[in-house]
């Protein structure tokens, strides 16, 4: 689990508590509980009317893969894949047919479903090239009602500021409370832009980053059961493919 988005929420929310604090603020000042019901019913009506039932909630199933460590594109990956072309080059692709598949990803166990059943390489190059297209499509469009809430939330505070300045207006012949009414009132707009950039948008940024350390780690074997399926020597694969494992490393460690 990486417990660093929870604590990057946390730590984010505390330093702008923190802030407050110094300034002398007073917390009880920012609960209001109408600004909340603002923003967040607005932002999520609007999200709606932008998608189906469907993609919505794909895209709250998908809040998982931001506590989701990414898969590690390594040498064991690669090495898998040798003994896969070792297995082709000694017994064939038929071989395949009796593999233990208990382990594989179901990407890799797809491909060498194919690889056994003796389909050409452009049969399977495309086949699965249209699943990793797939993949990438139908994650990416669900991932983005979080990059759609991030933009709604912060209209959505400037809306519920305008309303809370309406009511106040209406009691301007009451100074002692107006002051207390127009800051109640922005607070909606400290919602809307705290929500939005602090748990929206980055909730977008970690499951695009998620959906895109998957996708690494498929064409890494897209590239290698490709070459088995040309037939490819082991160690042509290995030299195709050893300096793409130390660029993917690199990226997952930076």
């Amino acid at each position: 689990m990486d417990l660093l988005t929870l604590f990057g929420a946390i730590f984010g929310t505390a330093a702008i508590a923190t802030g407050f604090w110094l300034e002398g603020g007073d917390f009880t000042s920012l609960l209001q509980a109408e600004a909340l019901v603002v923003v967040l019913g607005g932002t999520l009506g609007a999200v709606m009317i932008q998608n189906t039932w469907a993609r919505f909630f794909d895209g709250v199933k998908q809040l998982a893969l931001a506590f989701s460590k990414p898969k590690q594109v390594d040498r064991a990956n690669l090495a898998l894949l040798l003994e896969w072309g070792d297995q082709a080059k000694v017994n064939g692709l038929l071989a395949f047919e009796s593999i233990d598949s208990n382990g594989i990803d179901a990407f890799a166990k797809r491909g060498l479903d194919l690889l056994a059943n003796g389909v050409p390489t452009p049969v399977l190059e495309d086949a699965l090239r249209r699943e990793l297209d797939a993949y990438e499509r139908n994650r990416m469009a669900a991932a983005k009602i979080w990059q759609q809430a991030g933009g709604y939330a912060p209209t959505f505070g400037i809306l519920g500021a305008v309303l809370g300045l309406i009511h106040v207006t209406g009691h301007i012949l009451e100074p002692a409370s107006l002051g207390r009414g127009i800051a109640a009132a922005f607070t909606a707009t400290l919602y809307g832009l705290g929500l939005a950039n602090l748990i929206f948008l980055p909730l977008y940024g970690k499951i695009k980053a998620q959906v895109d350390s998957e996708l690494r780690f498929r064409r890494l074997y897209f590239d290698g059961l490709l070459a088995i399926s040309r037939k490819e020597s082991p160690q042509t694969i290995e030299t195709r493919l050893a300096g793409d494992i130390r660029e993917r490393s690199a990226e997952l460690l930076g």
